[in-house]
């Protein structure tokens, strides 16, 4: 979700559709939760955008677009020292989740593997900017980063083994929805949400059917409370109606993944996990590991003085346009959409427990 900006369109959704999505929200995708034994998983294969990319789009001249291969980014603690192309101080989404499958990194990024053979472990496909459907920056869609995968399944640079216990991650976060601006009615909007989902559906369908024992699907986060959207309030409330559009996709999404009557498939409820951080609906319920951003859990840690910059930017002279909070730690977004390696910490930890249940890890 490198570059999502919430267009007007979908803040004008009406309070019927309000009801509909609250209703249909009520759903969850079902999923083999048991205790058995511990599984050791071959390979993690990571699809989407820049909350699961690590580094998959190429360095270029600083810009809005190539800005997580600059510091700021990269700089927490000395953890990563120097900025690795992911979008945060530290680490990400894909990070965390090769955490719960015992591994020390996460997966080689695709764009390395064209140069060596890789650590066997999985390869991460996800590039930041990417959505369902063909993007501005040109970053590959969901159906072409599958593409990827399966060319090297084919060629054997996958090997079989690896997706006889294998997970993979499907992280869209949004960036589709930028084209909604350009839409007319509720009716058109409500059309392509459907078309977005069913284009995640269909991935995660084929990623079944190319051999992935497990996947794993976001839902979409609570667009109206990230610091692009929050910034006009001075980072202190979630503003517009994006958040009901989220719960309208991440509705439509589960009826479509359990329409599949699959147990291999989890959907990862983020918009949970960020809700009961940034937005709860009571303050009691903020949990405990997510206490230290009730200061700082709408504002970014590193922002730009110009509403329409971006974190890192510089003049001519190389002079910062941006400017960088002191300790990231405290902060839950990093930049103007992106969590903070604490922030993600935060998000990952509330769901474990049912990550592991799901993946019958049991240590």
């Amino acid at each position: 979700m490198a570059v999502i900006r919430l267009p007007a369109a979908i803040q004008l959704l009406s309070s019927t559709i309000c009801l509909l999505v609250i209703l249909n929200a009520a759903s969850h995708v079902e999923s083999a939760r048991t205790s058995g034994s511990f599984h050791w998983y071959n390979g993690l294969f990571v699809f989407g955008d820049s909350f699961a990319d690590t580094g998959n789009f190429p360095k270029a001249n600083l810009s809005q677009v190539t800005r997580q291969w600059y510091k700021p980014y990269g700089s927490s603690h000395g953890l990563l020292q120097d900025p690795t192309g992911r979008f945060s101080n530290g680490f990400v989404q894909s990070d965390f989740i090769a955490k719960i499958l015992g591994r020390t990194v996460a997966p080689e990024t695709y764009r390395d593997t064209k140069e060596n053979n890789g650590d066997k472990f999985g390869v991460n496909f996800a590039v930041g900017g990417a959505g369902v459907f063909e993007v501005p920056r040109k970053a590959p869609t969901l159906a072409q980063q599958i593409d990827s995968f399966k060319k090297m399944l084919d060629g054997g640079d996958i090997g079989k083994w690896q997706l006889k216990e294998s997970v993979a991650l499907v992280a869209i976060s949004g960036n589709d929805y930028a084209r909604v601006a350009n839409m007319s009615g509720e009716s058109e909007i409500l059309d392509f949400i459907g078309n977005v989902t069913g284009e995640i559906a269909r991935g995660v369908e084929r990623l079944r059917k190319l051999g992935v024992t497990r996947v794993l699907v976001n839902t979409l986060h609570p667009l109206a409370c990230t610091p692009w959207q929050t910034r006009p309030s001075n980072y202190t409330e979630c503003m517009g109606r994006g958040n009901l559009a989220a719960l309208f996709h991440n509705s439509d999404l589960t009826e479509k993944l359990n329409a599949s009557s699959s147990d291999n498939v989890y959907l990862l409820d983020l918009h949970r996990a960020f809700t009961n951080i940034v937005d709860p609906s009571d303050p009691q319920d903020i949990p405990q590991v997510a206490k230290q951003f009730i200061k700082n859990k709408l504002k970014p840690c590193c922002y730009s003085f110009d509403p329409n910059g971006y974190c890192g930017q510089v003049d001519e002279d190389g002079g910062a346009l941006y400017n960088v909070c002191s300790h990231p730690e405290k902060y839950f977004f990093w930049d103007d959409v992106h969590p903070t390696q604490a922030g993600w910490e935060a998000v990952m930890g509330q769901l474990e427990k049912d990550i592991k249940d799901f993946l019958h890890i049991t240590y």
